[in-house]
This record gives structure tokens, C-alpha cells and sequence, in this order.
């Protein structure tokens, strides 16, 4: 079994902020992985809320794009840093800037060749990360179920721009692009919370499923 990660207090205030903006069920989807391998896949199950009648019942898949697998170990922490350059950024923009130096100043991580490393593999993980969503809801009287499905990326893309300083003395300058989804700031800035098309605020009972146990989450 895995050591729970213990956040540093610097990396606990970012975390507390995701929570914050993107409300408690969209942040254990978004941050999920702290502290754990880097598994192929994710998988979670939900129930819309509903004043009257059952809601629907949601199948929320995270899969990786590539052998490097989801987001884990400290990815999150980096993520929860960009979310949060993302929030206190320029008005309207669904991108952020940044160089290695900054974001590690902002997680309180000490500036070695291993750091920079992680933030570069956890931009990675990201954009080759897809939220996979899957809902039934019953058709009433009339019997049978109605199905929907949806797709969509957080970071659906990325880019970085080294510059090599000749000097004296010599430098190597990083930058890096990250985009995240249209309008995620306005889709999550009142008192809902969309992302996968649903209002994470109506769901109850996100529950994340075992690995070993993923035949549930399908069935």
C-alpha cells in the first residue's frame, strides 16, 4: 500500500485554492492522483441530484494517451499551481506563461535539474491526459434508458521555448505555453461547476473505483 503524500503547507494553500474555485467534486477529478503511480487509467461514478426522481448515473473515465500514464506523484501540486497562475492571471485568457523559476518559487520547491524535470513531465502527463464521461437516465414510464457520452481535454495543449545565451556568462532560458480548456475560468467561477458537459455541484457520491475493481465503473 502507498504512503498517503503529505502536502508541504506552501503546496497545501494551492491545493486549498483549486478546492476552492473548483469546488470539492471537480478537484478530486482534476487532482486525482497525489501520491500515486502513474496508472494507465481512472476510473469514478456519480449521481446527478435531482429534486424529483432518480438523476442520472455518470461513468467518469481518465485515461493516458501514452505509456507515461495519468498524472501522479506530484503532478497534481504543479497542476494545482498552473490553476492557480490560470485564476490569477489576465481576464479572458484560457492560457498561462510561465518559466520554471516562477512556478517553483510558487510550490516552495528547491530550483534543481529534478524539479524542473517534474514540472516538465507533469505538463506532459496532462496534455496526453483525456476526461472521459458516460450517463444513463431512465425514460420514465415509457421504459428503457437514455445514453450520452463526452470528451474533453483540461490541457489541450502546450508549448515551450528554450533560448540559449551565449553569455558571458552563459544562460538557458525556458518559457512555457499552457492552455486549458475554453472558458474553464468562466465554467467554474460562480456557484457551478461545469466541466464533461454536467455541474459537478449536482453530482453526489463521486466515489473513485479500486484499480482492480474498474468492471464496476462499466457495468
Amino acid at each position: 500500500m502507498n504512503t498517503p503524500y503529505v502536502p508541504t503547507e506552501a503546496e497545501r494553500d494551492l491545493l486549498d485554492t483549486a478546492r476552492r474555485v473548483l469546488g470539492v467534486n471537480l478537484s478530486e477529478l482534476l487532482l486525482s492522483g497525489l501520491g500515486e503511480p502513474h496508472h494507465p487509467r481512472r476510473f469514478f461514478t456519480a449521481r446527478s441530484i435531482r429534486a424529483h426522481g432518480p438523476g442520472l448515473m455518470h461513468h467518469l473515465e481518465v485515461v493516458s494517451e501514452t505509456e507515461e500514464g495519468l498524472p501522479g506523484g506530484r503532478d497534481p501540486l504543479v497542476m494545482a499551481a498552473l490553476l492557480h497562475l490560470l485564476w490569477t492571471g489576465e481576464r479572458g485568457r484560457d492560457e498561462v506563461v510561465f518559466r520554471d523559476e516562477m512556478l517553483l518559487e510558487r510550490l516552495s520547491w528547491p530550483d534543481t535539474p529534478d524539479s524542473r524535470l517534474s514540472i516538465g513531465e507533469a505538463v506532459e502527463r496532462y496534455y496526453s491526459t483525456a476526461y472521459c464521461r458516460k450517463s444513463t437516465e431512465p425514460m420514465g414510464a415509457g421504459g428503457g434508458e437514455r445514453r450520452s457520452s463526452h470528451v474533453q481535454k483540461l490541457v489541450p495543449g502546450y508549448e515551450t521555448t528554450v533560448e540559449m545565451i551565449s553569455g558571458p556568462p552563459k544562460e538557458v532560458r525556458k518559457s512555457t505555453v499552457v492552455q486549458f480548456t475554453t472558458k474553464l475560468i468562466e465554467e467554474v467561477s460562480g456557484t457551478e461547476k461545469y466541466f464533461l458537459g454536467i455541474d459537478f455541484e449536482r453530482l453526489e457520491g463521486l466515489q473513485l473505483i479500486p484499480p482492480g475493481d474498474h468492471h464496476v465503473a462499466g457495468s
